[in-house]
Parts: C-alpha cells; sequence; structure tokens
C-alpha cells in the first residue's frame, strides 16, 4: 500500500466530449466511485505505465550509442540519466562475461 504524505496538488482542467462524460457518469455509478477519483486512478496506472515503457525505450537508445548521456539528462534529468548509465554498464558487462564465458566453453567442448 502507497502512504503519501502532504502531497501537494494542483488543479488541471480538461474538457470532455458529453458522450465520453455520459460513458463516465455510467463507469462512476457501476463502480460507485467518484468520477474524478476514477480519472486520477486511472491517470496514474497509465501514466505509470507509458513512463516506464519510455524509459526503457530511452535506455535502449542510450545503450545503442543513439543518444547521449547529456541528451538523457536534458529529457529526463540528471538522476534518470545516471540511472540508465549504471544499468547500461552494467548490461554491458553482462554480456561481455557471457561471451567469454560461451568461448571458453566451446573451447573445452571442442566445438
Amino acid at each position: 500500500m502507497l502512504y503519501v504524505i502532504n502531497m501537494q496538488t494542483e488543479q488541471f482542467n480538461v474538457r470532455l466530449s458529453t458522450e465520453l462524460l455520459k460513458d463516465l457518469e455510467i463507469v462512476s455509478k457501476l463502480l460507485k466511485v467518484n468520477r474524478s477519483e476514477w480519472i486520477k486512478t486511472k491517470l496514474a496506472e497509465d501514466l505509470n505505465e507509458e513512463k516506464t515503457r519510455l524509459l526503457m525505450e530511452l535506455g535502449n537508445l542510450y545503450t545503442r550509442g543513439m543518444i547521449t548521456k547529456k541528451e538523457v539528462e536534458i529529457l529526463v534529468g540528471k538522476k534518470i540519466a545516471d540511472r540508465i548509465e549504471s544499468v547500461s554498464f552494467t548490461a554491458k558487462k553482462s554480456i561481455e562475461a557471457g561471451k567469454k564465458y560461451g568461448k571458453n566453453l566451446k573451447r573445452e567442448l571442442h566445438i
């Protein structure tokens, strides 16, 4: 369970079509939840999923040398850029170790 203490909020207004509002009303009545709470929950879930996907893609671009660490920092900040760099370094070391192990195994088995 996630506990948030002193969470600051900011109002954000969105215009929705009448049809979408009707659907939202149906869902909120069926689930017996406040419309705003349902929207906030769904938005948080989808946003977290999309953020994770995009950060994975960004990490792949960095690992492949298609984007620099500085470019990553500009997009997501130093803390996340450092983490992506660390994960990339660890992955490269793991791949190198796997290749070395495979070559030694191949040599031992005379393949």
